[in-house]
């Protein structure tokens, strides 16, 4: 069994920086971008089985460090907000996909649990965001799908979270060690005894080190029984409707609705 997973915001952004610049955007340009680039997707990973992933409120990593993710800028967009509540009330109520999120924990966490409950089975992960990539480390059936390169990132080749845990992540704002770049960070991983040199070096480095890795590290969600998440179920007739009001002509035509249907139909059980 092939199960795939979608990072869902990543995706939904993309569809939103996927509108040329130059184009006007219409009132429905990110759910068309989206649900255009879907299918081509679904169809080149041939997935028997879709989970498609969003956000909770980061609970625990808040505690630790309120500034987490202090130094993202979030823009105030009602279209995009209308746009994206659309995508994804289509997902939940028309596509044979299973929606999931955990009100307590980030994506991330929840796609790490839905790899090991299906560590039997082939996982692709599309994102991204190469936090992802610490996956390899302990999954011999998770790969991680670029939708952008339209390629499979290649495996880190060392641990991936020790490695980030050195040299910090600006993106969550959260701080490395000074002097600590990819390279030096690269050298400290894969000797354990420089490693350990480094962080006896001076007094609060190991503290900071151990405190990186637990805001980078995903977190254990096997005890959790919180999720909210759908019984995925197709309702073809409405998915057409929507579009037909939003003048989706490219995709509901005789000639592309028939594929975009069948491509969805191997999901369904």
């Amino acid at each position: 069994m092939k199960t795939v997973i979608l990072d869902g915001y990543n995706l939904i952004y993309r569809a939103r920086y996927s509108v040329p610049k130059w184009r006007k955007p219409s009132e429905h340009s990110i759910v068309y971008s989206f649900f255009r680039s879907l299918r081509p997707l679904i169809e080149k990973l041939e997935a028997d089985y879709v989970y498609f992933v969003l956000e909770g409120h980061p609970k625990m990593r808040m505690e630790a460090a309120p500034d987490y993710k202090g130094t993202r800028k979030y823009e105030k967009d009602e279209s995009f907000g209308r746009q994206r509540k659309d995508i994804i009330n289509l997902l939940l109520e028309s596509f044979p996909v299973e929606v999931i999120r955990h009100p307590d924990y980030e994506c991330d966490d929840v796609i790490a649990y839905l790899v090991d409950y299906h560590q039997h089975d082939e996982c692709v992960v599309v994102s991204t965001d190469t936090d992802f990539l610490q996956l390899y480390n302990n999954y011999p059936n998770f790969k991680l799908y670029n939708p952008i390169k339209k390629d499979y990132s290649p495996a880190p080749g060392l641990d991936y979270v020790v490695w980030k845990s050195l040299r910090g992540d600006s993106a969550d704002n959260i701080s490395g060690f000074p002097g600590i770049g990819d390279k030096r960070a690269k050298v400290l991983t894969e000797n354990s005894e420089k490693l350990e040199e480094f962080l006896d070096g001076e007094s609060g480095r190991r503290e900071k080190f151990e405190h990186n890795k637990f805001m980078i590290s995903f977190h254990d969600l096997s005890q959790e029984t919180n999720f909210e998440r759908n019984v995925p179920s197709s309702n073809w007739s409405q998915v057409k409707e929507v579009f037909e009001k939003m003048q989706f002509s490219s995709i509901i035509n005789d000639k592309s609705w028939d594929k975009f249907v069948n491509t969805f139909k191997y999901l369904e059980g």
